[in-house]
């Protein structure tokens, strides 16, 4: 009895570590995972490659976590591409309501970023996509309910 009871018990183990190694074998990709430093190679290259608004400057470095952290490939590509989206979607609140030249001038940044890496069906759902897509129409009508949310809850404020 003993016997068949370890027997079950190492086939088990033997299933979960089949499954976490393909779990992870997965996740790695061909995105895999790199430093800090390759990262924030990657956010700066990204925010060169961007237009922003005037005035506006990004951070010039990803905020570093602790010692040791190591990151995926891409991540530093979609925080440049964040930070564009919301320094945009700020512009835009700022100008809706008084330079209607301006205001779609920022909705002509915010065209693209449903073209961006950040946004493809790789890296984002479907929801996120529409929510984007939704504060872009709700703006094209005057209203700013979804953008405000949008850097209400991701753009600190």
């Amino acid at each position: 009895m003993e016997n068949k009871k370890s027997r079950t018990y190492y086939k088990l183990l033997a299933g979960f570590a089949a499954a976490g190694a393909l779990f992870l074998g997965g996740c790695s990709g061909s995105r895999g995972f790199v430093s800090y430093a390759d990262i924030n190679k990657e956010y700066q290259e990204s925010v060169a490659k961007l237009n922003w608004p005037a005035g506006y400057t990004p951070p010039e470095n990803l905020a570093e976590d602790e010692d040791g952290t190591i990151y995926q490939r891409g991540i530093g590509d979609t925080a440049a591409s964040s930070e564009y989206e919301c320094a945009w979607y700020k512009e835009w609140l700022k100008t809706y309501a008084t330079d209607e030249q301006a205001a779609n001038n920022a909705l002509t940044h915010l065209d693209k970023v449903l073209d961006m890496g950040y946004l493809s069906k790789e890296r984002a759902d479907d929801n996120t996509r529409q929510a984007v897509r939704n504060n872009l129409e709700k703006a094209r009508l005057g209203d700013p309910s979804g953008i405000q949310t949008s850097v209400t809850a991701n753009c600190g404020g």
